[in-house]
C-alpha cells in the first residue's frame, strides 16, 4: 500500500499536532517496512523529519500554506495524490483536506475548539477552520481522532456517523521516563536556572489553557509555600499582557517563564523534578503534556474537562478550571501532603502504561487499510 501523509507541522518549533504526527509516522515507518509512506508538506519554515528513517519520498511545495490552501479550495488543484507519484491513501493531519485525484482520504481531527470555544482561539483560526471543517468531515473517507471526547464532539457539532470515526489515542516516546530526583534537579538549575520546589505547567501559553486561572490560584498559595511556578511554553495568541498579569498579582518573583522547549530531552527532567503538574485548561482534545508529566512520576493536578479525564485516568487530582480556590486548594494539598504524591506518582505510571504509539501507529493503520480494500 502507498500512503501519503501531511507533515507541515514537523517544524523545529513543533507542539502538539506536529508530536502527534511525527510520533505517529516515526512508529508507522517503524512497524511497517511492507508499506511505502510519501510524506507531503508546503510553507515556508523548514521541515524536520530527523528520525523518520524509511520514507519513500517527501516532496515540498515552496509556497505559503495558506495560498495552497486558497487554490485547493477556489481550483480543486493540484491533486496532491497526483503530486506524490500516486498513492492509495492520503492522511490529512493538520485539519485541511485537499483534492485528490483518486486516493481515498483521512481526516485528523484533534480537538473543535474553534467552534466549541471560538472566543479561545485566534480568528486566524476560527474563521477558516470553522468555514472548511463540516465540508472536509463530509468528504473525508474516514477520520481520526485522539480521545472520545472529541469523538462525540465531531459526531454531534459536525454530524459525522459515529462509525465513520476512530479513536486513536497519542502517547508518549520512549524518552520520557523518570529521572532520580537529584540528576533531573540539577539539570533543571543549570539549564532553566529553577530554584528548587517549583510547580510546573508545559504547554503554548493561551487562553483555553487557563493561565489566568493557574496565575490566579498560585498567587493565593505563594504566602503559604516556598514553590516557584514554571512556565514552559512559548507565547501564544492573546497573551501579550501576561508579564503585567504577573506584575499585578505580585508573583515577578515567583514564576519563571523558561519559553519553548526547544530540546525534548530537558522536558523528562523538567516533569521529574516538580513536586506537580498543573494543567487546568479548558479544553483539550487529548491533553499529551498530562501524559508526559505521569510517564516520568509526576504528580499531576488537571482540569475535568473534555479529554483529560480519559487520559489521567484515576491518577489525577481533578479541579474545575472556573473555581480558582479549588486549583489553590489542590495546589496546596498535593504539595503538603508526601504520601498523597507518592500514591499519584505511582497512579501515573500505571495509567501512563495504557497509551502507547505502537497501539496508535496499529489503529491508525488499520483505517488505511480498511479504505485500500
Amino acid at each position: 500500500m502507498r500512503i501519503g501523509i501531511e507533515v507541515s507541522p514537523l517544524t523545529r518549533t513543533r507542539t502538539g499536532v506536529g508530536n502527534y504526527t511525527y510520533f505517529l509516522l516515526k512508529y508507522l515507518l517503524s512497524e511497517n517496512t511492507d508499506h511505502q509512506f510519501h510524506a507531503f508538506s508546503s510553507g515556508w519554515a523548514e521541515i524536520c523529519l530527523q528520525g523518520l528513517n524509511n520514507l519513500e519520498r517527501h516532496r515540498h511545495v515552496p509556497a505559503p500554506t495558506r495560498a495552497l490552501y486558497a487554490c485547493w479550495s477556489l481550483l480543486g488543484r493540484p491533486n496532491v495524490d497526483k503530486l506524490l507519484g500516486g498513492v492509495d491513501v492520503y492522511h490529512a493531519t493538520n485539519y485541511f483536506l485537499p483534492p485528490v485525484a483518486s486516493a481515498r482520504r483521512v481526516l485528523s481531527i484533534y480537538d473543535l475548539a474553534f467552534l466549541k470555544h471560538p472566543e479561545w482561539c485566534s480568528p486566524k483560526i476560527v474563521k477558516p477552520f470553522s468555514n472548511n471543517i463540516r465540508r472536509f468531515s463530509r468528504d473525508a473517507d474516514a477520520i481520526i481522532v485522539c480521545s472520545n471526547a472529541t469523538k462525540h464532539d465531531v459526531a454531534e457539532l459536525l454530524e459525522v456517523p459515529p462509525e465513520k470515526i476512530t479513536v486513536a489515542y497519542g502517547a508518549v516516546d520512549e524518552e520520557f521516563s523518570p529521572m532520580p530526583r537529584q540528576e533531573a534537579e540539577r539539570r533543571v538549575a543549570e539549564k532553566f536556572g529553577l530554584p528548587i520546589p517549583y510547580l510546573l505547567f508545559v504547554s503554548t501559553l493561551e487562553p483555553r489553557k487557563n493561565i489566568e486561572g493557574l496565575l490566579g490560584a498560585f498567587a493565593k498559595i505563594q504566602g503559604e509555600v516556598p514553590h516557584t511556578l514554571a512556565l514552559a511554553g512559548a507565547l501564544g495568541w492573546n497573551m501579550g499582557d501576561i508579564e503585567a498579569r504577573i506584575h499585578s498579582l505580585g508573583l515577578e518573583s515567583r514564576v519563571r517563564r523558561i519559553g519553548y522547549v526547544a530540546d525534548r530531552a530537558d522536558l523528562p527532567a523538567l516533569y521529574s523534578a516538580a513536586e506537580a503538574f498543573v494543567f487546568p485548561s479548558f479544553y483539550e482534545g487529548f491533553g499529551l503534556p498530562v501524559l508526559e508529566a505521569m510517564t516520568c512520576g509526576c504528580p499531576v493536578i488537571v482540569s475535568n474537562q473534555a479529554s483529560l479525564p480519559e487520559v489521567a485516568g484515576d491518577a489525577a487530582r481533578y479541579v474545575d478550571p472556573v473555581d480558582i480556590d479549588g486549583i489553590a486548594q489542590a495546589m496546596r494539598e498535593v504539595i503538603q501532603d508526601s504520601e498523597l504524591r507518592a500514591s499519584m506518582r505511582k497512579k501515573g505510571l500505571f495509567q501512563s502504561h495504557l497509551f502507547s504509539w505502537k497501539a496508535c501507529a496499529q489503529a491508525t493503520l488499520g483505517v488505511y487499510r480498511r479504505l485500500a480494500g
